[in-house]
């Protein structure tokens, strides 16, 4: 009942994730036992019943029992006279059209009456499994939600990891660095009074940013920096704010080229493009 884009999302991750592919399974399960609880067995005594109606309808009982207008005309045998003997008159034969007429009357009203059971019964099984979609759906967000915060959370940690690993030089300091070109960025709007400091060194393209006066982003949001480059905007990483790191130096992506920075509120984890209706702060490097 999806889409083909979705369709294809939930074959990605039924391979991926054994709770999806559980998920899955239960609802075919559920949809084969609907169709067991509310399949109709046709009416007792309905093979006989149409026997009869075949086998008399080309009898006088049967000819009687049909509506004036369908019934056929039989004339009753009458005894006659011929050279003083009596003779009996030749039955007038029994039209075959009007009967047939009526045995196809009857096979489409039991044929109506079923495609009227199965229209009901096709109501109330959508009814079902709109309600079975509804409820999967609704799992299956929840699912997507929980792998993306775990491939957030994955990116974090190999980012702290790679931070631990190599950390920052100790010689020369950034901070003092003569080829470091340090920009400081004045938040507007909301962000008024916040400001971050980001230092570049054209020489080894390494980016330094010092998040000094910034507080911590909405719950499943991170802030991220990108250089202006010929007035577009280039990825050049996350960084954490608060408190806590507020006095530390955090490594960023190096770039070649920059005549300024921005920053913007995206999701966790980054954003390959940026939010332009959530740039919090920007400010050209200074020549």
């Amino acid at each position: 009942m999806l889409p083909e884009t979705e369709q294809n999302e939930v074959e990605t991750v039924v391979l991926q994730y054994p709770d999806i592919k559980a998920a899955v399974d239960s609802l075919q399960l559920d949809k084969e036992r609907f169709v067991q609880l509310y399949a109709v067995p046709p009416p007792a005594g309905i093979k006989e019943r149409l026997t009869e109606i075949i086998r008399q309808e080309n009898t006088q009982e049967g000819n009687d029992r049909l509506p004036e207008e369908l019934r056929a005309s039989l004339s009753a045998t009458t005894p006659a006279k011929k050279n003083g003997k009596q003779v009996i008159a030749k039955e007038t034969p029994v039209k075959k059209l009007p009967a047939a007429k009526q045995s196809s009357d009857r096979i489409w009203k039991y044929a109506t009456a079923a495609i009227v059971i199965l229209l009901l019964g096709s109501v109330i099984m959508n009814f079902f499994f709109f309600q079975k979609s509804t409820d999967y759906k609704s799992r299956y967000k929840s699912l997507i939600a929980t792998k993306e915060k775990l491939e957030a959370d994955k990116e974090h940690q190999a980012l702290t990891s790679l931070k631990e690993t190599n950390p920052l030089p100790k010689d020369p300091d950034p901070l003092t660095n003569p080829d470091f070109k340090w920009t400081r960025m004045q938040g507007g709007g909301e962000f008024a009074g916040k400001s971050i400091s980001v230092g570049w060194n054209a020489r080894t393209q390494a980016v330094y940013l010092q998040a000094q006066l910034m507080p911590l982003p909405p719950s499943g949001k991170q802030f991220q920096l990108w250089a202006i480059v010929n007035k577009k905007l280039v990825d050049v990483g996350v960084f954490d704010t608060g408190a806590n790191v507020s006095q530390q130096l955090q490594q960023m992506k190096a770039i070649a080229v920059a005549q300024g920075f921005a920053v913007t509120l995206e999701r966790k984890g980054g954003s390959p493009e940026p939010s332009m209706d959530q740039v919090c702060m920007s400010a050209k490097i200074a020549k």
